[in-house]
């Protein structure tokens, strides 16, 4: 039986270092992603909203929410361990970002993603949008000035990430 867990402000460690090696498993080992890379440009742990899923007492999927304005909010690192992948698990998980997400009052969801993972973000009924740059609802884009340079950029091809070969894209749905 699987376990949905929310993890925010005051959540037990157990679900935070259970949400990192499920990051860890998907992206570092399974993906070939550096560590440093994963993981340097995480919030603070009290900041922190992230679903888990956990199986048989063992963290099996998870993602992070994010609210980059008002009524749009962001589902993100949305990963599944090696193990399970392909087994419902990262429907599962979106559909909970998701029903967190409209408790809030969003009506728009964005996701960056891999390009190799459109398929699956597509049958759960969201639209690529290349005309995005999938930085642009980033917390790094802090202010107007670097949105707006993100999306000027998008009118440029999307190349792969050296050395990790895929590209990132933006998927959205409005609900």
């Amino acid at each position: 039986m699987v376990e949905i867990y929310r993890i925010e402000k005051g959540a037990e460690a157990w679900k935070y270092k259970a949400y990192d090696y499920v990051r860890t498993d998907a992206f570092c080992v399974g993906q070939g992603i550096p560590i440093e890379l994963e993981f340097s440009h995480d919030e603070k742990e009290e900041e922190l909203q992230a679903v888990l899923l956990v199986e048989d007492h063992k963290p099996v999927a998870g993602c992070r929410i994010a609210f980059p304005n008002e009524k749009t909010g962001k589902i993100e690192r949305v990963c599944v361990v090696r193990e399970k992948q392909k087994g419902g698990y990262g429907r599962s998980l979106i559909e909970e970002a998701e029903k967190w997400l409209k408790e809030y009052g969003v009506n728009h969801i964005v996701i960056s993603s891999q390009d190799r993972a459109a398929g699956f973000y597509e049958k759960l009924g969201y639209k690529l949008n290349p005309d995005v740059s999938p930085n642009m609802y980033d917390r790094h884009h802090e202010d107007e000035g670097k949105k707006q340079e993100a999306k000027s950029q998008s009118g440029n091809p999307r190349k792969p990430i050296p050395g990790l070969g895929f590209t990132c894209i933006l998927v959205e749905k409005y609900l």
